[in-house]
């Protein structure tokens, strides 16, 4: 997916995004290891922590049938049974589990994204279904 000469846009947030191209990428201790164009020092990178990767979603590789990207879980609407949660804003990454950041009516809920709490995931009807343990949904309001 990173091969030399693939084209991407590293989007630092408020600092902006910039256009650049991959010059090499492998993979080197279970992480990934980019070079990207025109980052040339250990410093000029350092300045890039943070900051995210984005490919247009038409170049994406395609998945099997039942698997999603986690960008595509931005914007599902959440249900526990009848009752709205509210709308996935975020998936963290916690360096475990992530987690699906969840906020409706100034309010936020945290679910670790984990198969005991998904009961099903329509990502074209943009609609996730969860069962969670009691008290969960006041652990952050």
């Amino acid at each position: 997916m990173f091969n030399a000469g693939r084209r991407l846009t590293v989007d630092r947030g408020s600092a902006g995004a910039q256009e650049t191209e991959v010059e090499f990428f492998r993979r080197q201790h279970r992480r990934a290891v980019i070079k990207l164009r025109g980052v040339d020092s250990i410093s000029e990178a350092e300045k890039l922590r943070g900051a995210e990767l984005r490919i247009p979603v038409s170049e994406v590789a395609p998945l099997e049938d039942g698997s999603f990207y986690t960008f595509q879980l931005k914007g599902c609407r959440v249900y526990s049974g009848d009752e709205f949660l509210g709308t996935v804003t975020d998936v963290l990454d916690s360096g475990g589990t992530e987690i699906l950041k969840v906020e409706h009516e100034a309010k936020e809920i945290l679910i670790p994204f984990a198969e005991a709490y998904l009961k099903k995931i329509d990502i074209a009807g943009r609609r996730i279904d969860v069962d969670l343990p009691e008290g969960l949904q006041d652990l952050n309001r």
